[in-house]
């Protein structure tokens, strides 16, 4: 009798633990199920994220291109600066990378100097053209343009060191620049490199006020701001880059 209630016993307690057995592991399919959810709708989650990054930086390229045809529409109207701000930047890339910049940023070095005079949209005509020297007052408006270019790519926020480039690329080494006063390494690099770029291409093009200057005349003239107004390592670098320019080069 008591071998038949023990068996009784153990096959109840054999049945408890199935029972609870099976709970267990449908329970386990369920998290398991609850899992596999989670993991695709993670993965969904993380599809939308790229689509969404690829939209915007289609967004964001497509407005930095609306804004370079911008650029290359105001100096279309002028033969003297017309091709400038393209020249400006194929040699700020060759002198950043020259000077050791990795690629990824003398490509946003190459950017702001063909966006460095995107500023000047907001200087009259009268002041921009002005075969002769400037005024005081008219130089106080030019010396915004900087100001107003780096305001008008802030809002692309992959372009944010390009931004800070823009609004200094007026700056010298001796602080005599515009619009902060910086001096020597407080300049941004990218900026000092844009500088030497575009006082280069100034000189050795034809200007409302004066013509084109010879090699040697630009290489004498950029010497002379070497370690002043412009950065000597990044002069001796633009200097040595454009040794095997042509005498005579097209605007």
């Amino acid at each position: 009798m008591a071998g038949a209630v023990g068996l009784s016993q153990a096959l109840s307690y054999a049945r408890d633990l199935k029972s609870l057995y099976e709970r267990s592991r449908a329970r386990e399919r369920e998290l398991e199920q609850m899992q596999e959810r989670l993991h695709a709708a993670y993965r969904q989650s993380l599809q939308y994220a790229i689509d969404l990054r690829k939209t915007y930086r289609r967004l964001e390229q497509s407005s930095f291109q609306s804004l370079l045809g911008l650029a290359n529409a105001l100096e279309a109207k002028d033969v003297y600066t017309r091709g400038h701000s393209g020249r400006v930047a194929a040699l700020a890339r060759r002198i950043a990378l020259a000077a050791g910049v990795a690629p990824g940023a003398a490509d946003i070095v190459a950017q702001a100097g063909l966006l460095h005079d995107l500023g000047k949209i907001a200087i009259p005509e009268g002041v921009l053209r002005k075969p002769g020297p400037l005024s005081e007052e008219e130089w106080a408006v030019m010396r915004r343009h900087p100001i107003v270019g780096a305001q008008i790519v802030a809002p692309l926020e992959f372009f944010a060191e390009g931004a800070v480039i823009v609004r200094h690329h007026h700056e010298r080494h001796d602080g005599s620049g515009y619009p902060d006063g910086l001096r020597g390494e407080l300049i941004p690099l990218g900026a000092r490199i844009v500088a030497v770029a575009d006082v280069h291409d100034a000189l050795a093009s034809d200007r409302p006020y004066r013509p084109r200057l010879a090699r040697d005349e630009v290489v004498r003239h950029l010497e002379a701001e070497a370690g002043h107004t412009l950065d000597a390592r990044l002069t001796a670098l633009c200097v040595h880059l454009t040794a095997d320019a042509a005498p005579e080069r097209a605007v």
